[in-house]
């Protein structure tokens, strides 16, 4: 870790650490919402307003692209600031380009019999929806799938490349490094409109989904196993099944959730996740 530490080495301060963020948090706003209103005020959507909820949920293929591509906003805000401030460019974020797409692939071929074994099956299901004819679903990978990488890539260059690395410029300790970016990440999942209980459990899965990435990214020196482990867990959850809550119109199959809390799922979604870290950590290993 001490070696992606380095590249903030003479700039790393607290206080830019709080610029960084708060350009992240009101300049997406500020950027996102001027759009949203341009696209709300269009006359397409005037005379159409259902498609303002179609967005909102990402209930259909469209609004699911759209929803992804906006967080390119982040990944631009990003490299901006972390340039200007701190003289550090995409590479140094991600780490050693050849060692990132190795991993990457590596340990993806590691996990996708992990996924198949534990979802493929619930498929099957009687409460399992499909959505499309498989040819149709075919042919919406080729635009979902780099959005997807474009969604994730995102989210690792925020919590795992920029917020860890800096953190570990400022302290040695791995509760301040690995805990903080990995807390915050799981706040970013926290949904107002579920009740309280269940948005609280599902932001502690993301928290522990974070520390999974920072400890991979901290042994590996790259975010490469980190992009593996957050594409195939959201390629899984909005591309293949789905929960009828929010992304899934692109989905081939839907998981109607009747309004249901989250928290039922939390045994098999620690199941999944401890078995993806030590099977992600047996990939890396050297």
């Amino acid at each position: 870790m001490q070696m992606r530490a380095a590249a903030f080495t003479g700039t790393a301060n607290w206080v830019y650490l709080g610029i960084v963020m708060a350009i992240l948090w009101y300049g997406f706003q500020i950027v996102f919402f001027s759009i949203y209103a341009m696209w709300a005020q269009s006359p397409n959507i005037v005379s159409n307003p259902a498609v303002i909820d179609e967005f909102t949920y990402a209930s259909t293929p469209a609004a699911v692209r759209w929803t992804l591509a906006t967080f390119a906003i982040y990944t631009g805000l990003l490299l901006t600031a972390s340039r200007a401030i701190h003289g550090i460019a995409l590479r140094q974020l991600i780490g050693p380009l050849a060692t990132a797409w190795a991993e990457f692939w590596r340990v993806s071929l590691y996990l996708l019999p992990i996924y198949a074994l534990l979802i493929l099956p619930s498929l099957f299901e009687p409460e399992a929806e499909q959505q499309f004819d498989f040819v149709r679903w075919l042919l919406l990978l080729p635009a979902i799938l780099p959005l997807i990488f474009v969604q994730i890539s995102a989210e690792e260059l925020v919590f795992r490349g920029y917020l860890q690395s800096h953190f570990a410029a400022l302290s040695r300790h791995p509760i301040i490094w690995m805990g903080i970016p990995s807390f915050l990440f799981g706040l970013i999942h926290y949904d107002p409109l579920t009740v309280p209980y269940s948005a609280w459990a599902y932001v502690v899965w993301a928290t522990c989904l974070g520390l999974v990435c920072a400890d991979l990214t901290a042994r590996s020196g790259t975010l490469g196993p980190a992009f593996a482990i957050h594409f195939i867990n959201n390629v899984g959850a909005m591309v293949i099944l789905a929960a009828d809550t929010w992304l899934y119109g692109a989905a081939l199959f839907v998981w109607p959730m009747y309004g249901l809390a989250w928290e039922p799922w939390i045994p098999f979604e620690a199941l999944m996740l401890i078995t993806v870290w030590l099977c992600a950590r047996l990939a890396i290993r050297r």
